[in-house]
C-alpha cells in the first residue's frame, strides 16, 4: 500500500485514519475538469450561456461530492459547499443569482450588522444582506451575458470563502445568532479532538517556554524568536486544522508579522506571542467547535511555481547553521519547519512538494501522528530510520511519476547523523527537483 493512501487515510485492506491536513486547495484538478473549463469558455464566447455554465460547475466538480446541480431547458439549479457553508444558486439564460445563509438572526444587534456593513465596503462581487426570515445572507447576482466563467469563477469564490470564514467568528462573538444549513458538516470524534487540543497546548507551551525560559537572548536575536513563532503558527494551520476564531487568529498573527507598520521585530515577537497567549487562554469548549469535517470548492491559496520554493530555502535556509553551531538547535530546526510551514499556508505548491512537505511533518511530529492513529515508523528510539524514510520518499515519486515525469527526489543528498542535519539536506533535496508537469492545453491559470 502506498505511502499517500497510508498518510492521507484512503482505505485499503485495513482502516488508516480519515484525517484532513491543511486548507483545500483547487490547483489540483483532474484532466477532465480542465477540459470543461475550455469548454465552457468557447460556449460562452458563442453566447450559449447555459451550456457554459453548466460546463462551468463541472469544472468546479471535485471528488468531495462538494456540488450538485440539476437542469431543465431554461434553467440550472445548484448547490455547492465550502466548508461550513451551503451555497445555493439558480441560472437561466439572462441572469445568475448565487446566495449563501450565514447566521440566523433574533435580534438586530448594532453590533453585528455594523460588522457586515463594514465588510460590504471590502467586497467586490457580493454583498451582506438580512432575508425575510432575518438570516444573514451573502448574496452575488450577474446577467450571464456578463459572466463569463472567469467572472463566475471569482465572484463565487467571493461569496463562498467569506461566508465560510465568517459564520464561526459572528457564531461566537454575538449571542443573538445561531448557526445555519450546517447539516453537510463530517463529525470529528471527541478523541481526535482531544489529541488536537493535546497538541496546540502542548505546542504553545513549549513554545512560550522556549521564549521566556530558554537560551536565547530575545533581546539581542528576535529574528530566532520569530522563526520559532511563526514555524509554530504555520504547524498547527496545517497539522490541526482549526476553523472559525482559531483559524482567523493564525492569520492574523501571520498578517502581523509581515505588515510594514514601522515596528521592531521584537515589538512584534511581543504582539505576536500575546495572540497566541489569547488562542491557549480560550475554552475547550470553543476550540472543540471549531474542529469538523467539510467539502469544499475553492481554495484560498495562490498557485505558485517550484522556483518560489527555492528561492525560500536559498534565503532561508543559510540562517540555520549558526544556531545550530551555538547548541540552539530547535530554533536551527524551526528554520526549515518555517519553510514547509510558510509555502503550506500561503501557496498551492507544486503536488509532490506538498507531500514532501507533509512527509517532513510527518517525520518530525511522529508522536502527533502516532496518536491519531498513522501506523508508519520514522525513529528509532532517538535515531531516525533511514530506510523507512527513503522508502517513504521513493513511494511519493511513484505516485506522481505519471503527472511528473522528472519528479526524481535524490535520497542520496540526506544525511541522518542528527535531526538537524537531517532537516537541512532534506530541503536541499526538494530545492533540486524538477516537478514540471505533463503540459495541458489551455489548463486555466
Amino acid at each position: 500500500m502506498n505511502y499517500l493512501k497510508r498518510l492521507f487515510g484512503i482505505q485499503e485492506s485495513y482502516d488508516q485514519p480519515d484525517i484532513e491536513f491543511g486548507r483545500y486547495s483547487d490547483s489540483y484538478k483532474e484532466e477532465e475538469n480542465y477540459e470543461y473549463w475550455d469548454k465552457a469558455l468557447e460556449q460562452f464566447e458563442q453566447k450559449q450561456y447555459l451550456d457554459a455554465f453548466e460546463n462551468f460547475l463541472k469544472y468546479l466538480t471535485n471528488d468531495q461530492d462538494n456540488l450538485t446541480y440539476t437542469r431543465t431547458a431554461d434553467e440550472i439549479n445548484f448547490e455547492l459547499f465550502q466548508g461550513s457553508k451551503m451555497v445555493t444558486g439558480v441560472a437561466n439564460r439572462k441572469k445568475i443569482m448565487a446566495m449563501a445563509k450565514v447566521a440566523l438572526t433574533t435580534d438586530k444587534n448594532i453590533g453585528f450588522l455594523r460588522k457586515l456593513v463594514e465588510q460590504n465596503f471590502t467586497l467586490k462581487y457580493s454583498k451582506y444582506s438580512l432575508d425575510e426570515e432575518d438570516a444573514i445572507c451573502l448574496t452575488f447576482t450577474s446577467y450571464m451575458l456578463d459572466g463569463s466563467p472567469y467572472k463566475l469563477y471569482y465572484a463565487l469564490k467571493e461569496l463562498s470563502v467569506n461566508a465560510d470564514k465568517q459564520d464561526d467568528i459572528l457564531l461566537e462573538e454575538f449571542e443573538s445568532l445561531t448557526a445555519v444549513n450546517t447539516g453537510h458538516l463530517r463529525n470529528v470524534s471527541e478523541e481526535q479532538k482531544r489529541i488536537k487540543y493535546e497538541y496546540l497546548h502542548q505546542e504553545l507551551d513549549v513554545l512560550i517556554h522556549s521564549i521566556t525560559d530558554g537560551k536565547l537572548d530575545t533581546h539581542k536575536y528576535p529574528g530566532g524568536i520569530s522563526y520559532l513563532i511563526l514555524s509554530t503558527i504555520y504547524k498547527l494551520d496545517y497539522l490541526i486544522h482549526p476553523e472559525g476564531s482559531t483559524m482567523e487568529a493564525l492569520e492574523k498573527i501571520h498578517k502581523a508579522y509581515f505588515l510594514k507598520d514601522g515596528k521592531t521585530a521584537e515589538r512584534r515577537n511581543h504582539d505576536m506571542l500575546k495572540k497566541l497567549r489569547q488562542i491557549k487562554d480560550r475554552s475547550q469548549e470553543h476550540f472543540y467547535s471549531e474542529l469538523y469535517g467539510v467539502k469544499s470548492t475553492f481554495g484560498i491559496t495562490a498557485p505558485t511555481a517550484h522556483d518560489r520554493v527555492k528561492e525560500l530555502i536559498d534565503d532561508e535556509l543559510q540562517n540555520m547553521d549558526w544556531y545550530v553551531q551555538n547548541n540552539y538547535e530547535n530554533v536551527g530546526l524551526a528554520i526549515p519547519s518555517y519553510i514547509a510551514g510558510y509555502c503550506l499556508f500561503n501557496y498551492a505548491i507544486p503536488l509532490p512538494v506538498k507531500q514532501l512537505f507533509t512527509l517532513y511533518y510527518q517525520i518530525f511530529e511522529h508522536t502527533y501522528f502516532e496518536s491519531l492513529g498513522f501506523k508508519q515508523t520514522f525513529w528509532t528510539d532517538t535515531a531516525l530510520h533511514k530506510g523507512n524514510i527513503k522508502s517513504a520518499i521513493l513511494e511519493i515519486e511513484q505516485e506522481m511519476r505519471e503527472d511528473f515525469p522528472e519528479f526524481r527526489p535524490n535520497t542520496r543528498m540526506l544525511v541522518f547523523t542528527s535531526p538537524a542535519h537531517f532537516a537541512k539536506s532534506y530541503m536541499l533535496m526538494i530545492k533540486e527537483l524538477d516537478v514540471k508537469k505533463l503540459k495541458r492545453l489551455n489548463e486555466k491559470e
